[in-house]
């Protein structure tokens, strides 16, 4: 659990929309978790508490949230690869990654948790676990994950029939 916190910090901020909120909330489950240290084998099932505590958060907070109706532009999502040989690729490569973070958004909090969570190397079991839901729903999450990311990543996966 020592090597936890960018882990944690990238799944909520993955969950949640503005960095501060997904700080905040790892704090809070940081301090939590710590508060009951006496409750649990830490060195053992630490992380694990922790990404489940994180999702559980995340969600309540989501669904907490008001939600606001917004006149700005939503910013895209700034690239993490720049290609320096081919600017052709590049661009490419940067509306590709900003098409796959506008999918991820627009998926529900629990959707997006799955995915992300399946995306660190957890198993559907220890998924379910962690977020205290059934490994049914679980399957049923990911599907639907899966089906709303295919469909709107569809014109970026397709081949270009000419």
């Amino acid at each position: 659990m020592t090597d936890s916190l960018p882990h944690a910090l990238a799944f909520a901020q993955s969950l949640l929309s503005h960095r501060a909120d997904a700080e905040d909330i790892v704090h809070d489950c940081y301090e939590r978790l710590l508060t009951k240290s006496g409750l649990y084998d830490l060195p053992r099932d630490g992380t694990k508490l922790l990404l489940k505590s994180i999702a559980n958060a995340s969600i309540n907070f989501v669904q907490r949230r008001r939600t606001c109706t917004s006149l700005g532009v939503q910013e895209a999502a700034e690239p993490t690869h720049q290609s320096d040989t081919d600017p052709y690729r590049g661009a490419i490569h940067r509306e590709l990654e900003t098409a796959i973070a506008h999918a991820l958004a627009a998926l529900p909090v629990n959707q997006r948790a799955v995915v992300e969570l399946r995306s660190l190397g957890h198993s559907l079991l220890e998924v379910a676990d962690m977020l205290d839901i059934s490994h049914a729903n679980a399957r049923v999450l990911l599907h639907r994950a899966r089906t709303q990311l295919a469909d709107a990543l569809a014109p970026y996966l397709e081949e270009n029939v000419t």
